[in-house]
């Protein structure tokens, strides 16, 4: 049974602004620097609606681990996405860190999996798959997708639901170039497809983005897609904490985006990692942005199909 969306012109955005697990604690400022960006405002002139939503916020306290603090924003941010999934709203989660990455599928899987299987194109320079055991650093925001596939801190794989979120064959991670030998044998080991960077270039973005959607939609009732910001070239945007050089170009997400941002299929959008200290010129946010109204202008064309 696939999920569709109801009918509705407006984009709802959900704010993880949370920096607490990555490098810099400033990405928690990127959400709230797109609320109030004067790009957004023009999207808005040109039409488009956007409804910002739930804003969640970090809580810490010193008596509990790090694990224990994510693992409270991300309940909170899966409890209010299950609920927007359950309306059939369309909804973007901007983020903050990528650990939002927990929270927003585990929301999703938490309303939908009574239907079935749901798919994720993960876009990354990085694999965010390590686990406690593999990770030199401990930052946790380079271990999302493991938790999601049911590897890592107990507290974040057990979000709403003792279960892994994800199946492997139904992830499919693109623009990959930077990552560390114990998350690579963990996804070669689940067998999960990656794209590296190099693949990208060789064949193209568009050609490996369209093998993605197709990945991820088979034996699926739906699809979502999550992008670290990290993922474009730092040369168009600046404004992230782990840039990689000669990464994918951000005319090419573009297209990407408007080839699916109608798709019946696509469920929910996340967009992760936005460090506004590290941007020049508000490169970063203008593109942000432009990904938000492609999004949201796909939408208007999804309810009227």
């Amino acid at each position: 049974m696939e999920f569709r969306l109801m009918h509705t012109d407006k984009l709802y955005l959900i704010s993880f602004a949370s920096g607490v697990a990555g490098v810099d604690s400033h990405t928690g400022d990127g959400p709230l620097s797109i609320q109030h960006s004067p790009f957004l405002l023009e999207a808005e002139k040109r039409g488009v609606s956007f409804n910002w939503d739930t804003i969640i916020k970090p809580t810490t306290s010193l008596s509990e681990h790090i694990d224990e603090s994510i693992k409270k924003s991300c309940e909170m941010l899966a409890k209010r996405v299950s609920e927007l999934t359950h309306q059939r709203q369309a909804y973007t989660v901007v983020g903050g860190d990528h650990t939002c990455a927990i929270g927003t599928w585990s929301g999703v899987y938490d309303a939908l999996h009574a239907r079935g299987e749901i798919g994720l194109i993960w876009i990354d320079a990085h694999m965010d798959s390590h686990t406690p055991e593999t990770s030199e650093t401990g930052h946790i925001h380079g271990m999302p997708l493991a938790c999601l596939l049911g590897h890592g801190y107990s507290s974040l794989t057990s979000i709403l639901h003792h279960a892994p979120k994800l199946k492997p064959q139904h992830v499919y991670l693109i623009g990959v170039r930077s990552f560390e030998r114990g998350e690579a044998e963990l996804l070669k080991q689940l067998n999960v497809r990656v794209c590296f960077m190099d693949e990208v270039k060789e064949r193209g973005f568009a050609t490996v983005f369209k093998e993605a959607v197709e990945h991820v939609s088979a034996g699926t009732i739906g699809y979502g897609l999550t992008i670290d910001i990290d993922s474009i070239d730092p040369l168009e945007a600046p404004g992230v904490d782990v840039p990689e050089p000669d990464g994918i170009h951000a005319k090419d997400l573009s297209r990407g985006l408007l080839e699916i941002a109608s798709d019946q299929r696509l469920i929910a959008t996340e967009i992760a990692e936005f460090d506004p200290s590290k941007d020049i010129e508000h490169m970063t946010e203008k593109m942000i942005v432009s990904f938000l109204e492609i999004i949201a202008r796909g939408q208007r064309l999804k309810i009227r199909e």
